[in-house]
């Protein structure tokens, strides 16, 4: 007997624990219910949300089904009126477009032409100035500015009459420069 005492001591009773069992089946049981209640309302709405969708579905194609699209006589004249019209210009539209085209075609020929014209012009004036330059070489000449040449006469000038007035020392000179010209020839 003290053995059960013990074990009744040790753990819950089996009495209680089988109240508080059915307490908490009946309440799980309320709620299944509440729960069970509560889908079967939702179907009921989804049902009659269903049905209303239908009806404005049925409602709609109605509605679109019956709509006609007709043009009125008098429409149909203005067209044929509009029709004529475009007729009529018709000529004068593709002259028009063919007046543009040539146009562009040939400003498109004016501009490769031209180029071309500059580039054969700026070639040519460049042979002839080689040219030039050649034959100004052949001949021995050279080409200075005016303002050195200028110079050169009038130091050739100033040479010239010191030689007349001092006769005795320009031989001296003319010595030298002859010298100085047998020694350059000689270098090349």
């Amino acid at each position: 007997m003290e053995e059960n005492q013990n074990f009744n001591t040790a753990g819950p009773d089996p009495i209680e624990l089988m109240k508080k069992l059915k307490i908490e089946t009946e309440s799980l049981y309320k709620e299944f219910q509440s729960l069970s209640s509560g889908i079967s309302i939702m179907n009921e709405k989804l049902k009659r949300t269903e049905n209303l969708i239908e009806q404005n579905l049925k409602e709609l194609k109605e509605k679109v089904g019956n709509i006609k699209v007709e043009i009125s006589p008098e429409d149909l004249k203005q067209l044929e009126t509009y029709k004529d019209y475009f007729n009529h210009y018709k000529p004068l539209l593709y002259v028009s477009f063919f007046i543009i085209i040539s146009g562009w075609g040939l400003g498109i020929f004016s501009a490769l032409s031209g180029v071309k014209w500059y580039k054969e012009s700026v070639r040519t004036k460049q042979e002839i100035r080689t040219e030039v330059l050649q034959e100004i070489k052949a001949q021995g000449n050279v080409i200075i500015e005016g303002q050195k040449l200028l110079d050169y006469e009038k130091q050739s000038e100033a040479l010239e009459a010191w030689e007349k007035s001092n006769p005795k020392e320009s031989k001296s000179l003319t010595n030298y420069f002859k010298q100085y010209q047998k020694l350059k020839k000689e270098k090349k």
